[in-house]
């Protein structure tokens, strides 16, 4: 279950890591990700898919998978909605005006 919060990025509530049974560790440092890691991290976070991601950067779908692993790994989370939820805990990601 996510809900918008009032500065417009997602936010996992805690009901719903409650539920699922796992209860991610304090946001982690921007430092343990790469430079690439770190953009596709922003690129989870603004809802984009692994092509689409691949498409921006130029990179393959093969690679943005192995950076996901990646950062699955350092940041201790179990899937994109948690990525997402960490890079705008973060202020990795800003809402923008539209």
């Amino acid at each position: 279950m996510t809900r918008t919060s009032g500065g417009g990025g997602p936010a996992v509530t805690a009901t719903a890591t409650a539920a699922r049974g796992h209860f991610p560790a304090a946001p982690r440092s921007r430092s343990q990700l790469s430079d690439r890691e770190l953009q596709i991290a922003r690129s989870v976070a603004r809802g984009r898919t692994n092509a689409e991601i691949a498409a921006e950067l130029f990179i393959s779908l093969s690679t943005v998978k192995s950076h996901l692993t990646s950062i699955h790994n350092k940041l201790d989370v179990r899937n994109r909605v948690e990525i997402a939820a960490w890079a705008w805990a973060t202020g990795l990601v800003q809402p923008t005006a539209d």
